[in-house]
């Protein structure tokens, strides 16, 4: 990958290719615990570069608008938040969600600025635990996404979400990567084959991509073969196979728990992880528990520390000295810096989601910037019925069999 190509790939600001083209999707912006009541502590929300506010109105209505007061420029995270709209500290100037000025009070009577002036707003949509913005053209504003997570009740699913300080690409490149988890994850992940070197199939779906890294199994290796399926849907979103007892420790107990993570671009440096999950077999306990961040969702580990790096676990046997799945994985990820530099790189093989996951968006913002549409917005592609999976399955049975709803046979082109 040249400079050139990582630079459109990772740079996300406004006026940007891919900060545009993001800009077409409804996007996760926060999680509803952020805003707890009416008249709530306005927040501050940084996305793909730009600087904004929500809030929570009277009315329980939430906005998302400019940080800037279009007065003077005072930062509204400051602001009054009652009455049905957010009022400046400064001189009084309130807005409503929709950006509308609804007063100003240092103004004579009979000024007419407030009809004249707008504050940049987005729309949002409060859905699963989470509120989503879509900061693109109004006349473009795609059908939301009802993932298989929204539609469920609040007892089967958890959300989470962990700042993290590196480029969206990299993390979500990790999570799309069947085959580190046998060396990053060797000390968590338990019950997979001894086969380290899987072979790899993907293929293009109108979402965007899904791929199968097959193993060898433990034994009957002659007559099945063990198939673990991950998705890529645009512009940001990994589908993670579900735990299950004796495979990973996200399946203990009578759940069985499926997650489907988002890497949402604060800026160029640093991105919003957010974790979905939900329970298909039952609730789920300790729904939403994280133990391993700070009120502000900032991990404990960092590059600064070494993310609490541990050198004599090392010594007893642990591979990473890092404790927790999703700890190790930051940890690699950011240590490549705030933009890995790829140019760097020597692919293999093992690389191959990697591969296909690069020249998507490419293809995707290419498309774009030639006046295409978007891949993944198709309104008829049923984001509900999207999943991964892992299983022992015959040697012979395709891999694309163990998604088993007509979409996604549909999908993929499979009878």
């Amino acid at each position: 990958m040249t400079p050139e190509e990582n630079e459109l790939l990772c740079r996300t600001g406004s006026g940007t290719p891919m900060g545009e083209m993001m800009r077409r999707y409804w996007i996760p912006a926060l999680l509803s615990e952020e805003l707890p009541e009416p008249d709530s502590t306005p927040k501050r929300v940084r996305l793909l570069g730009e600087d904004l506010v929500a809030f929570r109105d009277t009315e329980g209505r939430v906005g998302l608008v400019d940080e800037v007061c279009a007065h003077r420029c005072a930062s509204l995270a400051y602001a009054r938040n009652e009455d049905g709209g957010l009022r400046c500290i400064y001189h009084g100037w309130k807005y409503d969600v929709t950006g509308k000025v609804l007063d100003t009070p240092a103004e004579p009577r009979e000024s007419n600025i407030k009809h004249h002036v707008k504050l940049l707003a987005y729309p949002v949509r409060e859905v699963g635990g989470v509120l989503w913005a879509y900061m693109g053209p109004a006349d473009r504003m795609p059908v939301f996404p009802e993932w298989e997570w929204t539609t469920v009740p609040g007892d089967r699913r958890s959300v989470g979400k962990t700042i993290q300080e590196c480029n969206y690409v990299q993390a979500l490149e990790g999570d799309l990567d069947s085959s580190h988890s046998d060396y990053l994850h060797s000390s968590d992940i338990r019950g997979r084959p001894r086969d380290h070197a899987p072979l790899f199939e993907a293929e293009d779906t109108p979402y965007g991509y899904r791929y199968v890294a097959i193993r060898k199994p433990d034994q009957d290796a002659d007559k099945l073969k063990y198939a673990r399926i991950t998705l890529f849907a645009m512009p940001f979103y990994a589908f993670i196979p579900p735990g299950r007892p004796g495979i990973s420790s996200r399946g203990a107990g009578d759940y069985e728990t499926a997650s489907h993570h988002a890497y949402v671009p604060i800026d160029d440096e640093h991105h919003i992880f957010f974790s979905f999950n939900v329970s298909r077999l039952g609730p789920m306990p300790n729904r939403g528990y994280q133990n391993d961040r700070d009120e502000s969702y900032r991990a404990f580990g960092n590059r600064a520390n070494m993310h609490l790096q541990d050198r004599a676990t090392m010594k007893d046997g642990n591979w990473t000295g890092i404790q927790g799945v999703r700890a190790q994985d930051r940890a690699v990820t950011e240590s490549m810096g705030p933009v890995s530099p790829r140019h760097k790189e020597h692919l293999g093989i093992s690389d191959t989601s990697v591969v296909w996951l690069r020249r998507r968006l490419l293809e995707s913002v290419h498309a774009f910037m030639a006046g295409g549409e978007p891949i993944g917005l198709d309104p008829s592609i049923p984001h509900g019925r999207l999943r991964s999976e892992e299983k022992v399955i015959p040697i012979d049975a395709p891999w694309q069999s163990l998604l088993d709803y007509p979409e996604s046979r549909q999908l993929a082109g499979v009878s």
